[in-house]
């Protein structure tokens, strides 16, 4: 046995490995956000996979152990797993584009994409560790012993690579350097093991692509590329009717927008001008409380045109104030205050009361917070509106047909609650197969007006709908598919 296959010498080795395969499979749902989403399909698609390759890897290299043990190979491993994460890390936005343009089921293409991506990495890194283990096996009446301290490294590798990926990488670095970084780690562990020795050309082949990784991570794009604690953010300016505008994507979905020649007054998507819906049903209001902000949209609108009235707005990603205030003309007043928080959690902690309670947290076909859909969470809504107090959700679907199964379930929940519910379809010019609407959930069971003398909030009033819930899911906290109903 040589002095680096010594149990000690391959505990650092095992470490690193841990820690590197549960960072590659965090980082692997900011891959594919930009394009799929962070759904539940996505998180179960990169997991399986995950776990699926690295069962693989782990008989491979348990095999091939037994067969032909030495110190080499598992540089080896460590190279070849570089090598993958790396010509990974290069093609990966290519590919994505490109799959994500088939029209197929999202958990085929997520699954798909999981596969060519993530598959061979975690192949290696996993092969990696049962070679490692018999390498270092000198006698079985220890062996019991051995495997444990292997695996409680390996394990305490993977708890630090998981809450440093998630607290200090992904904000830190972004996903694109973390890559090569992870890549460079395993070069650097394989060369520790020997790699220059027996495997030279393949080193040199993984050092190249790193070189390429480095380079290629400090190129220009056309687009500005940001990772949050909760977010893989893009914004981009492009032209739109003739005029520039710029917006902002979160996940893989277009979340926010705005004209940039008029930032503030004019709204790119016509659903967040229905949020002036709360003037109609209740004039008087003076002070709202906003659940989720994107890029501001509303916000600026709404200091435009009641300066002088309150503005709560609870927005859980810092990260998008602080860009909403850079790139999106946002600039808070006195009279605006905002909260980084769950917009559940703030619910349930603040004794504030509200005139008018905007909700705009429905705003991914993708995927949806389900603990904001329950019977409980609209008792929280209804519990901090003041008398005839207003609440104004923004929730996506079809009134009839497909995609409409999310939007029955919104409202027959929301009337499990409110004395009355409407139902208005956002009218924004476009042929979408799920579209945008306001509902609208009174305190009082008065009977509102449908007129009024301002001609844009007439036309939103006569977007009125008819929605047949009586048969629709009511969600509760212990029951909520909610994710599932977007897509029926």
């Amino acid at each position: 046995m040589t002095k680096l296959s010594s149990p000690n010498m391959l505990l650092p080795t095992v470490f690193v490995c841990g820690f590197v395969v549960m960072a590659f499979e965090i980082i692997g749902s900011r891959v594919l956000a930009p394009f799929m989403g962070t759904s539940t399909y996505v998180w179960v698609s990169i997991i399986g996979v995950i776990l699926l390759a690295m069962s693989l890897g782990y008989s491979f290299g348990g095999s091939r152990a037994d067969r032909n043990a030495n110190q080499h190979e598992i540089g080896r491993f460590m190279l070849l797993a570089a090598l993958c994460i790396g010509l990974m890390n290069l093609g990966k936005n290519q590919f994505l584009t490109l799959l994500g343009s088939v029209h197929l089921p999202l958990l085929v293409k997520s699954t798909s994409a999981s596969f060519i991506l993530f598959g061979l990495p975690s192949f290696f890194l996993a092969a990696f560790f049962p070679y490692a283990l018999r390498l270092a096996l000198t006698s079985v009446t220890e062996s019991g012993k051995l495997a444990g301290r292997f695996y409680a490294t390996s394990t305490l590798g993977s708890i630090l690579g998981t809450f440093l990926s998630a607290t200090v990488l992904i904000p830190t670095f972004g996903t694109t350097h973390i890559l090569w970084i992870l890549a460079a780690l395993l070069i650097a562990f394989s060369i520790w093991n020997g790699a220059l020795q027996k495997q030279k050309t393949v080193t040199i082949i993984a050092l190249l692509v790193l070189a390429s990784n480095i380079a290629f991570s400090f190129y220009p794009r056309p687009y500005l590329d940001f990772d949050s604690h909760y977010n893989r953010i893009w914004i981009l300016d492009a032209i739109a009717q003739g005029r520039p505008t710029r917006y902002l994507s979160l996940n893989g979905h277009v979340n926010s927008g705005m004209w940039v020649d008029d930032p503030i007054v004019a709204q790119l998507y016509p659903y967040s001008d229905y949020f002036r819906l709360a003037d109609h049903f209740h004039p008087n209001f003076e002070r709202t409380l906003m659940l989720g902000a994107g890029a501001y949209t509303f916000p600026k609108l709404y200091q435009h045109l009641w300066p002088n009235r309150d503005l709560d707005v609870v927005e859980i990603d810092p990260k998008l104030t602080e860009l909403s205030m850079a790139f999106f003309n946002f600039n808070p007043r006195e009279n605006t205050q905002i909260f980084h928080e769950d917009a559940r959690t703030f619910l349930s902690s603040t004794d504030q009361t509200y005139d008018v309670i905007i909700s705009d947290v429905f705003t991914s076909p993708l995927e949806v917070p389900f603990q904001m859909t329950t019977t409980e969470c609209y008792q929280l809504h209804y519990n901090h509106l003041s008398e005839n107090g207003v609440l104004i959700l923004n929730v996506l679907g079809n009134a009839e047909g497909d995609h409409s199964a999310f939007l029955k379930s919104q409202v027959r929940t929301a009337a499990s609650v409110f004395d009355r519910v409407l139902v208005f379809e956002v009218e924004d010019g476009t042929k979408s197969h799920m579209k945008n609407n306001m509902v609208v959930a009174l305190k009082s069971a008065y009977e509102p007006s449908f007129t009024n003398s301002d001609s844009t909030i007439q036309n939103m009033l006569d977007q009125l709908r008819s929605v047949d819930f009586e048969n629709a899911r009511l969600l509760t906290d212990d029951f909520a598919p909610a994710n599932w109903l977007l897509r029926e």
